[in-house]
């Protein structure tokens, strides 16, 4: 469309104790990728984005690995839900099973547990590797990436552009359009004249590493998300065996705390990163993982920090902030499946100027829903 696009974001640091700017959610080698859910809107983002995976890694970076999913739920109005959603896909071509109890003897589930099996390409993304290979297919369209930290834009006129973003480096951005993706720093952009209420939420998960006869025992382990008999923890997820960036194999688990940690502030959102509070939750996390892999041998394991953004809604927010900006907020720990799809809403936003998606309620994404 003759569109210039310029992207601006910093690179992962090499040291998040010394780090002192935004924290990003890709500084990660696992993340369930899946088409099956509650509800059908993620539903849809997820079979939109899921279907340009192979066209984003024809650029030369593989990322998707296609092993399947299990999603275990023990509640009847759980199960109804999914089935429902389930349903609405398969025209789709979306490839699932429903069965009751653990598929896979691997896996340790209830066995009274409602199991929805979905078959490939549901499966895993490595986020680190996504975003590179997001960057090459953009910039062979064009696109311009500037490896710095956004601070705040302020409107003017000059040349047909209306906005200027102030880079932390002491550069400018002139833009007649933006689009605004933070993650959980979605209330720290300065002269934005509204902000998404978002609430962002400390989450850890730990990883484990495995050794040579540990990856052959779960070679070809599915992704899972199932409910867990925890005092601790209501549901946990599970990414398979995968090689991180210092050549380990790890498998790693996420578990949602029965009782969230609210990181109100800017400050409060670094000194989680940054610190060690995380290591506290070790044990209570082996106990998770060892009851959903049952006689796991893990060489190693340890704990890392996320941050997950939340809406009331439980949707994202795609919504005017102003004349010309648009924000993308609030993912609520689905941001990394499916980028694709939520970019691509934001930027029809920003360029089209009114929400045309044929499908999805613009409604849902609106500032203040739910």
């Amino acid at each position: 469309r003759g569109v210039r696009a310029v992207g601006v974001g910093p690179g992962e640091p090499a040291d998040l104790a010394s780090h002192r700017g935004a924290f990003a959610s890709h500084y990660d080698s696992g993340r369930i990728t899946r088409h099956l859910d509650r509800r059908f809107v993620w539903a849809e983002l997820a079979r939109r984005a899921i279907a340009e995976y192979p066209v984003i890694e024809a650029g030369g970076e593989p990322f998707h690995r296609p092993v399947g999913a299990i999603y275990a739920v023990d509640d009847a109005t759980a199960a109804a839900e999914l089935r429902e959603v389930a349903h609405r896909l398969a025209p789709a071509g979306v490839r699932w099973r429903e069965t009751v109890g653990s598929p896979d003897e691997r896996i340790g589930l209830h066995p009274d547990a409602t199991v929805f099996v979905e078959g490939p390409p549901a499966g895993h993304v490595d986020p680190r590797r996504l975003v590179r290979a997001q960057l090459t297919a953009a910039r062979s369209l064009g696109a311009q990436a500037i490896d710095a930290e956004v601070e705040g834009l302020e409107r003017f006129e000059r040349r047909g552009r209306s906005w200027s973003l102030r880079l932390r480096d002491g550069g400018e951005v002139e833009a007649a359009r933006v689009l605004i993706a933070t993650g959980p720093h979605a209330d720290e952009i300065a002269g934005m004249a509204r902000h998404p209420t978002v609430e962002v939420v400390a989450e850890t998960v730990v990883v484990a590493a495995l050794d040579t006869d540990e990856c052959r025992r779960l070679d070809g382990l599915p992704s899972v998300i199932a409910p867990t008999d925890h005092p601790v923890y209501d549901g946990c997820y599970l990414v398979p065996p995968t090689q991180y960036p210092d050549g380990t194999t790890c498998i790693k688990l996420g578990a949602e705390p029965r009782r969230t940690r609210v990181l109100a502030t800017a400050a409060d959102r670094r000194a989680w990163m940054r610190g060690d509070d995380h290591t506290a939750e070790l044990p209570g996390l082996l106990e998770v993982l060892h009851a959903l892999v049952p006689g796991l041998r893990p060489a190693r394991a340890g704990t890392k920090p996320c941050l997950i953004a939340t809406t009331r809604s439980g949707l994202p927010v795609i919504d005017h902030v102003d004349d010309g900006v648009v924000t993308v907020a609030g993912c609520n720990g689905y941001a990394a499946k499916s980028s694709d799809a939520l970019g691509a809403l934001g930027v029809s936003l920003a360029l089209e100027g009114r929400w045309t998606d044929a499908v999805l309620d613009g409604e849902s994404f609106r500032l203040g829903a739910g």
